[in-house]
């Protein structure tokens, strides 16, 4: 089949990425990203954060159609001052584009014997507990550190059967259907974002569980429950420390994520006077805390 696209991506420093991208969109990107050369200055950012540096080292991809002049493309972008000769272009199919895609996304298996699996993938072998999950628009696939800790924990909780378990920043909903995957007699989930919610509850009924709720965090009320997971980031956590204390019935359990490992201290310190904390769970350079709220 002939070539359908064609992906130019150019290394720039930091300083010039507007300007790049800019240039790319009037030379007729159909898509433009950026991301970091290499791992030297990671960045990540928090809710309403004013840090808008990217990284010292940048590589911003265009997509164009096969058909774009190319040499025209490139003396576009160099009118901005960067360097193109280290320009790379790559010729992509239709096909080879979508298969390219979906490799980056194979079935995994989490504690408890959960199995993530996505819809154009065939059941593993043996496999008996399933969640069938798209990427798509909301986070959460399973494939980020931070989501599969929370899956571990999940299928690692003795107990769940019976009980009640509110995902918190719910995402795509995979933590909530996992916890009804585990036996967990009601699962909730709640997002400050409307298509989140709205992607958790299709992904809910893709999965068979018409019945979890997904809405607003106000839209809890006074509702209590014996398990909360929370996986998003430092700043809300420690906010939300309160909250979640009054969401969770004597005895109940919390786990939160969307930590770094560096950041482990300041969570535990917000977390401490409400909730026994366990050991930190670290995978790579993010954590896990887990604790019990006292009875």
């Amino acid at each position: 089949m002939s070539d359908a696209w064609v992906k130019l991506a150019l290394p720039a420093p930091e300083s010039a990425v507007p300007a790049l991208e800019q240039a790319f969109e009037e030379a007729g990107a159909l898509a433009v990203s950026v991301e970091a050369l290499d791992d030297s200055a990671p960045r990540f950012a928090e809710p309403n954060h004013t840090d808008t540096r990217l990284w010292p080292h940048c590589l911003v991809e265009g997509l164009f159609p096969a058909t774009i002049d190319i040499d025209a493309v490139l003396a576009q972008l160099a009118a901005t001052g960067v360097d193109v000769s280290t320009a790379r272009r790559e010729f992509l199919a239709d096909e080879d584009w979508q298969t390219r895609w979906r490799e980056q996304f194979t079935p995994l298996c989490f504690a408890g014997g959960l199995w993530i699996v996505p819809t154009w993938h065939a059941i593993p072998a043996g496999a008996t507990r399933i969640l069938r999950l798209d990427p798509g628009m909301a986070f959460g696939t399973g494939t980020h550190p931070t989501t599969g800790l929370c899956l571990d924990w999940l299928g690692s909780e003795a107990g769940l059967a019976g009980q009640a378990v509110l995902d918190f920043g719910c995402g795509s909903g995979i933590l909530a259907i996992a916890a009804r995957r585990h036996g967990a007699a009601r699962a909730v989930g709640v997002d400050i974002d409307p298509q989140a919610c709205a992607v958790a509850h299709e992904n809910a009924l893709l999965n068979g569980c018409p019945d979890i709720p997904f809405g607003q965090p106000q839209d809890l009320g006074a509702e209590t429950f014996d398990v909360l997971v929370a996986n998003i980031l430092l700043k809300p956590l420690i906010a939300l420390a309160p909250v979640f204390d009054a969401h969770l019935v004597p005895g109940g359990r919390i786990a939160l994520s969307g930590l770094l490992a560096e950041q482990i201290d300041a969570a535990m310190t917000a977390y401490a006077p409400r909730f026994k904390m366990d050991p930190p769970v670290v995978r790579g350079e993010w954590a896990l805390l887990a604790g019990c709220k006292p009875a």
